[in-house]
């Protein structure tokens, strides 16, 4: 009798525990500093679970049919788009604080307002070591005989902001003049690193001489002393748009909710931006809060790409980019 007593009290114990357990947020940004301001803060507690990009996509497309996370942060806002597309995004987020957004920023927010955006950077500048004298202006420059084999960048199918990159290329150029643009880059030699960490330190050592570099990867080796140029065409970058979203089957409600807050709050994003290292140069996307000082700055050009064509293309722009490059 005592055995049939003790099974429903394991199987209460373990709701219990379940019940209790923190919110996760799966993140590839500020991942050491994001959940312990959040609870000083807050008074919520969080789990911060921190991977690269492709990983963090792979981990939740695996998880679908049993999601361990409550909350997602992600660099790249067609990433969020897709989630909210297949329905793992909790709808009508109805933020209180989504007033504070600016007007730029409130046209990334979706009809359902699954996700909301909390950074604008750019995918993809153009950075040349000083040491190199050849004249680069724009992204066809990068092509110049000169600079066969002195050219990288990371690949759009495991870097999270490339893919930002080559889309917003793609839409910004048009299909055809994007592809002769990779194309001659690739005849040319152009070198595909696995992310953007080592296409930073290629062109820091001078393996390569220009790279297209993430603009917060780029002001921040600036700002650290690097000899660096920042070339921003005329004509834009493309952006790529950090945005967050909650899981549509959280049990994690006030949790979720009082991430969501504070997310869109001066308190929230002013502290990320001071703190966040090269996480942190972001352009706000609320008017209280400001960009940090050695950033691009408010003249600046972003391009922004779509989220439905950043998504509907993705599996023909990466694929196309894989049989094609060199290396």
């Amino acid at each position: 009798m005592s055995k049939l007593k003790f099974i429903p009290l394991v199987i209460i114990g373990a709701f219990s525990a379940q019940s209790i357990a923190a919110p996760v947020l799966y993140t590839n940004d500020f991942e050491e500093i994001i959940g312990d301001q959040f609870t000083k803060d807050t008074g919520y507690e969080l789990d911060v679970v921190k991977m690269s990009g492709g990983n963090l996509i792979a981990r939740v497309a695996a998880e679908r049919s049993n999601p361990q996370w409550d909350l997602i942060l992600f660099n790249g806002d067609n990433t969020l788009h897709s989630l909210n597309a297949s329905g793992d995004l909790k709808e009508n987020l109805n933020a209180e604080n989504a007033g504070n957004l600016t007007n730029e920023a409130k046209a990334l927010v979706p009809n359902n307002s699954a996700y909301y955006p909390v950074g604008i950077s750019s995918a993809c500048v153009i950075v040349k070591r000083k040491d190199n004298n050849i004249e680069i202006n724009n992204y066809q420059d990068i092509t110049k005989p000169e600079l066969k084999g002195l050219v990288g960048m990371a690949d759009p199918s495991v870097a999270a902001p490339a893919y930002p990159c080559v889309a917003g290329l793609f839409h910004q150029l048009g299909d055809e003049s994007a592809r002769k643009l990779f194309s001659d880059a690739f005849d040319n030699g152009l070198r595909i690193f696995r992310t953007n960490g080592p296409t930073g330190r290629a062109l820091q050592s001078g393996e390569i001489e220009v790279a297209l570099l993430t603009s917060q990867q780029a002001y921040t080796f600036v700002e650290q002393g690097a000899d660096f140029e920042i070339i921003w065409p005329e004509s834009g970058a493309p952006a790529t748009v950090r945005a967050f979203g909650v899981q549509s089957q959280t049990k994690h409600q006030e949790t979720t909710q009082a991430f969501t807050e504070w997310m869109l709050s001066e308190k929230g994003q002013q502290f990320l931006a001071d703190n966040g290292g090269s996480d942190g140069v972001f352009r706000p996307t609320i008017t209280q809060a400001t960009e940090v000082s050695f950033g691009p700055g408010s003249e600046v050009k972003y391009n922004f790409t779509p989220v439905q064509f950043a998504y509907k293309n993705d599996e023909a722009i990466k694929s196309w980019f894989a049989d094609n490059a060199i290396n």
